[in-house]
């Protein structure tokens, strides 16, 4: 384990990532509805245990529901913080005449995002993915130079289990070709508006996509190119397409 990892942030997203898979929901409607059953019963045997039941179980139910509620909420008013923050930086790249895909370029301790204007000249701009990717390097510590190795095996674990970014994700590599298939992801909000995916997905990525083109650049010492990002709503998986070109 990377000395970076606090084993007890670990256990605390795991908790969290249990709630965000919903059995909190699903036991609370559950207590909710045998606390009606339980009030029915007591209506027709006037036996007052059966009443503290009821109280006590509809009580619980719609404690957990509210558990559930908390991360949705957040999550919410997360992915608007950021489809705001896309829009502002989509009308700045317009305005310069940038076209095609973004290139995470690095440079010594750092990466830059890369992109290339109608004229044929090149412009740095923030990674979109750079609060993520120091959220990474917390867990992880500098991932400079760390190799695809560890790219590949402690991303992924990261990701998951301690930032609760995603609920699996997987890392596949073919020759310069990067693909990270990712299930329920916690940008699933922006990957569905129209906005994100005729802007955002085919240039840059969202800000989880492009901290991975960040982390992988980082790693290897090497250019990486952005492809695409895809998701499929029925599946909720997204998949994100990268590159590996000449070193930094």
């Amino acid at each position: 384990m990377p000395p970076n990892v606090d084993r007890r942030r670990t256990a605390t997203s795991v908790g969290t990532s249990i709630f965000r898979a919903g059995s909190s929901r699903i036991l609370g409607v559950a207590l909710v509805v045998t606390s009606v059953l339980l009030f029915a019963v007591a209506s027709v045997t006037g036996f007052l245990p059966f009443e503290i039941a009821s109280l006590i179980s509809f009580v619980l139910g719609v404690s957990l529901l509210a558990v559930e509620l908390e991360p949705r909420v957040s999550s919410s008013l997360a992915t608007d913080g950021m489809l705001g923050y896309l829009r502002s930086l989509d009308g700045t790249m317009k305005a310069m005449g940038v076209v095609g895909q973004a290139t995470f370029v690095p440079r010594g301790a750092e990466v830059k995002m890369v992109m290339t204007q109608a004229t044929g000249s090149s412009i740095e701009l923030p990674p979109v993915g750079s609060g993520l990717y120091q959220e990474i390097e917390d867990q992880l510590g500098n991932l400079t130079q760390k190799g695809a190795e560890f790219f590949k095996i402690w991303i992924p674990r990261t990701l998951v289990d301690n930032l609760a970014a995603s609920d699996n994700v997987k890392v596949t590599e073919q020759g310069s070709r990067v693909e990270v298939s990712m299930s329920r992801p916690f940008v699933r909000q922006l990957c569905v508006d129209p906005f994100v995916n005729a802007n955002v997905c085919c240039r840059m990525g969202c800000p989880l996509a492009a901290a991975l083109a960040q982390a992988l650049a980082a790693a290897t010492g090497k250019e990486v190119h952005f492809e695409n990002c895809t998701y499929e709503p029925k599946s909720q998986r997204a998949e994100t397409s990268l590159s590996l070109g000449k070193s930094g």
